[in-house]
């Protein structure tokens, strides 16, 4: 489960949608990730969608979780639930120990780790994880992520 944007896309590089350009590399390392791909955003389907068709890894992801399209948002407990409930039933996936989650906010990943899931900080920081017990892995990009992670 990935977040959208400043974990997937750097909110930073863009003006415009018409400013998102495809990272071949990064498509690639996604398209070799074994698991099933979802974004999880507080931005809208919309934003989602067209962000993902301009960086051309859309077909990547077998759906978009938005703030319009669940009950709550990040980080609300049953945002998490929601969208963890609709992973287990409606795409088959009944061990919610495999889930793994991308954010760049500490509050999501504490949200995250609360309900079992396993988190990744994606955050160019060289602030410590040590009192962090919420976060299993951080990594400063995504591309290090995808390239890095080592699960059981």
């Amino acid at each position: 489960v990935f977040d959208l944007d400043d974990t997937l896309l750097m909110s930073t590089s863009y003006k415009r949608y018409s400013d998102i350009k495809p990272d071949h590399y990064l498509n690639l390392l996604l398209f070799n990730f074994k698991y099933k791909k979802f974004i999880y955003t507080n931005g809208t389907y919309g934003h989602a969608h067209e962000s993902l068709t301009n960086m051309e890894c859309k077909e990547l992801f077998d759906e978009i979780y938005a703030r319009n399209t669940l009950m709550y948002m990040k980080p609300h407990i049953r945002s998490f639930n929601e969208v963890r409930n609709n992973i287990i039933y409606r795409h088959n996936n009944s061990n919610t120990d495999d889930i793994i989650f991308f954010d760049d906010l500490l509050n999501n990943l504490k949200t995250a780790h609360d309900i079992g899931w396993v988190t990744v900080w994606i955050k160019d920081t060289n602030e410590s994880i040590n009192d962090k017990i919420y976060i299993n892995y951080h990594f400063r990009t995504i591309r290090d992520a995808l390239e890095n992670l080592k699960l059981n």
